[in-house]
């Protein structure tokens, strides 16, 4: 993921936040693999808790970041991403 993250865009994330989004948040975080098993794109949610009840309620969901090689755009990879997160938010974190 981070591959891809340092090709095509300009913010760049540490190995920590990848995996503290990984461990908080496994259900919306999705990758595109190439035959070859190399990562060529990928999006990275989060889900926002609700601070006025101080609860582990979801009220808000994000993508953090998405990207796919350019190598690799213009095959709808991106689109299937974008979808595939947004269906876990609905189900799995009613948002």
């Amino acid at each position: 993921m981070q591959a891809c993250n340092l090709l095509n865009l300009p913010e760049n994330y540490t190995y920590m936040y990848y995996l503290y989004h990984i461990t908080s948040w496994p259900n919306i975080l999705f990758v595109a693999e190439a035959d070859n098993k190399k990562i060529v794109g990928y999006v990275l949610a989060k889900l926002e808790d609700d601070d006025e009840s101080k609860k582990k309620h979801y009220n808000e969901a994000h993508i953090t970041s998405l990207s796919v090689l350019r190598t690799h755009r213009k095959l709808g990879i991106a689109t299937k991403l974008m979808q595939a997160a947004h269906h876990q938010m609905k189900t799995v974190y009613n948002c």
